[in-house]
């Protein structure tokens, strides 16, 4: 029977239960000590360990259970609504009757004629009867476009409070210690988040000294149950769709919508919408009174195995431009908007530009995977109002694969903004970075500050022109519905590489392995594979070479001669690395055909007896074929 989670009395009693145990174990160390015994006692110290981290996981687990549970009236409050109508039973039922008869008559408009329409019937309402119309259908409000921002937000805090009791209620049936319990109590963390305040810090007009405010968080879409579910077993609850705003959304002159890439979800949400408040800030922290950023989690992201397939970033990308129509009712006339991309996010914004989401000021591309085969340069897109600007830090894998095409950080006509600082995928906002100080003069529009970069792939990791080469090579001989079957298993194949975990011989095997399991090999046979293989390990050890003799203080032409003679020794040595792959997949492969040859004798009309009974007498499949044709 799992431990009750929800109590936490119960918790912070049994933790301290722990303290009190834990604070014994000392003494009978030195007691122990002083008889002589203390080699009979050595499980106390991993025992005293154990208690006090138990014990703090507990308080933990306490903490987040005990957030206050709030009324529909109290999220009313936050939001400066008034609740007086809405405490009456049924009071927001004709309100709700006069939304859906906006619904219905739009179902089929653009979304911009159907946002308007729904802004014009709900600011037609009192204040007293907007705030019972939240309260009787939030789940509806909170996602509606065209709704004024205010009356989402407190809609979507209802919505985040019931769904939070409800995954509450599932934690107290789950094992403590089990991997359904973890997901879950970090999922009912992040809900429990999205209902503490936040603290601003701006500055003071008048003297400008920092004054802090702790304010309600804004969540402009909540939808738990939509996307797929990532990890059935550890977790019923679907991936979620959320969005937040920090920020005015309605006064601001600018305003960013940060789009994330794969593996995103409601339950890891606070990793992504951080970066909004970096943005937000300046280098000191503070604020900005004029801008507004909107992390927007609306589509269903991949997972690791399906983040080659660009089918989810179709489908986001439509609904990225339905919400980018529908939210302008409620933004400012003059503003300035700009899209933020990351990563599969690159790809989600790529379609949603494509599909007509024209009315954007500036892009930013971030360690993009490629935008679709079909766009090779910003001009693509025909939007010649648009500025468009790139970024790709060194070892960014993700940009050197181009699984969807080619990077936009080496399109001529977008601009190339430095990353100083930043490694890797996973940087592009973090703080002390120059990533983090482009984006902000990005988001400001003071493009004449901005610090941009040309770096070459070798310049910026050796190895990342050969990691590119080889997802080509197997692009040229695959179909896209291929690749992406292969997309689960090329993708830590290639950070391996770029990590320096495995070097490009170690790659030969999974590579060769993951083939093989598709049913691949004809299309790229091992003896190519293991070719392209050793010839870019030779160029990696080539150009390793020449970099360390330079950096020691060598002669160009000496480092030149090393180098090519790094080649050749690495030429030989992958190749005897390969060689038995390549032996072994011929092997392999002879008996597959030597199977199937088999089942087809069984079906056909061939006397197959003197076949079988040189296979009874031990000889092979190829001996036996033989005698079957010469039975003489």
């Amino acid at each position: 029977m799992g431990m009750v989670l929800a109590d936490p009395v119960m918790l912070e009693k049994l933790a301290a239960s722990m303290d009190r145990t834990a604070k014994e174990i000392p003494a009978l160390r030195r007691k122990a000590s002083e008889l002589d015994v203390l080699s009979e006692v050595g499980h106390l110290s991993p025992l005293l360990s154990y208690l006090n981290e138990t014990a703090r996981e507990l308080r933990k687990k306490a903490g987040i259970l005990r957030t206050p549970s709030e009324s529909p009236f109290g999220a009313l409050a936050q939001y400066g609504l008034p609740a007086g109508l809405a405490r009456k039973p049924g009071a927001g039922k004709e309100f709700e009757a006069g939304l859906k008869k906006v619904l219905a008559k739009y179902e089929t408009a653009v979304p911009e004629a159907r946002a308007r329409a729904v802004k014009d019937y709900v600011e037609g309402l009192t204040p007293e009867q907007q705030a019972a119309l939240v309260v009787a259908d939030p789940a509806t409000v909170g996602n509606l476009d065209g709704v004024p921002p205010p009356l989402r937000f407190a809609a979507n805090r209802i919505s985040i409070q019931r769904q939070y009791e409800k995954e509450k209620r599932h934690l107290e049936g789950l094992a403590a210690d089990g991997p359904a319990s973890h997901r879950s109590l970090v999922r009912l963390k992040a809900l429990a988040q999205f209902l503490a305040p936040r603290t601003q810090k701006t500055r003071n007009p008048k003297d400008g000294s920092p004054v802090y405010s702790d304010v309600p968080r804004q969540f402009l879409v909540f939808q738990p149950d939509a996307g797929s579910v990532a990890d059935p077993e550890q977790s019923p609850f679907a991936d979620g769709k959320i969005a937040e705003v920090v920020g005015n959304l309605e006064t601001a002159k600018d305003v960013a919508f940060r789009i994330p890439g794969i593996t995103n979800r409601l339950d890891n949400f606070h990793g992504f919408t951080q970066g909004a408040f970096d943005l937000m800030a300046d280098p000191k922290g503070f604020e900005r009174t004029d801008g507004a950023v909107v992390s927007w989690l609306g589509y269903d992201t991949p997972e690791l195995g399906d983040s080659i397939d660009p089918a989810k970033a179709e489908a986001g990308g439509r609904d990225l431009g339905v919400f980018r129509r529908g939210i302008d009712v409620n933004l400012r006339p003059d503003v300035t908007t700009g899209i933020f991309a990351h990563s599969y996010g690159t790809l989600v914004t790529s379609k949603a530009l494509q599909y007509g989401m024209d009315d954007v000021n500036k892009v930013v591309f971030m360690g993009s995977p490629g935008l679709g085969p079909n766009i090779r340069s910003m001009a693509d897109f025909d939007m010649p109002n648009t500025q468009f600007f790139a970024m790709r830090a060194p070892e960014d894998v993700v940009s050197y694969t181009q699984g969807h095409g080619g990077d936009p950080a080496d399109f001529p006509d977008a601009i190339r903004l430095g990353t100083k600082g930043a490694v890797g995928h996973s940087e592009y906002y973090t703080l002390g970075k120059g990533g983090l100080g482009n984006l902000r003069r990005v988001f400001a529009g003071e493009n004449d500050q901005l610090e941009t970069t040309d770096t070459t792939l070798d310049e910026e990791m050796i190895g990342a022109t050969e990691v590119r080469s080889l997802v080509g090579f197997l692009q040229e001989r695959l179909t896209p519905d291929e690749v992406a079957r292969l997309g689960g298993d090329i993708d830590p194949i290639a950070q391996g590489v770029v990590s320096g975990r495995m070097g490009f011989t170690d790659a030969a095997a999974p590579l060769y392995t993951s083939l093989k399991d598709h049913d691949l090999l004809d299309k790229v046979p091992p003896s190519e594979l293991f070719s392209e293989v050793t010839s870019l390990a030779s160029d990696v050890a080539a150009k390793e070479t020449n970099k360390r003799m330079l950096a020691g203080g060598s002669s160009e032409e000496k480092a030149i001669l090393y180098a090519g003679a790094a080649k050749a020794a690495s030429w030989g040595l992958a190749e005897v690395v390969t060689q038995p792959l390549e032996v072994a997949a011929k092997g392999t492969r002879a008996v597959n055909n030597w199977t199937q040859f088999a089942e087809v004798l069984a079906e056909g009309d061939l006397n197959t007896e003197t076949w079988k009974k040189s296979l009874d007498k031990g000889s092979d499949a190829v001996t036996a074929t033989v005698d079957l044709l010469n039975p003489f």
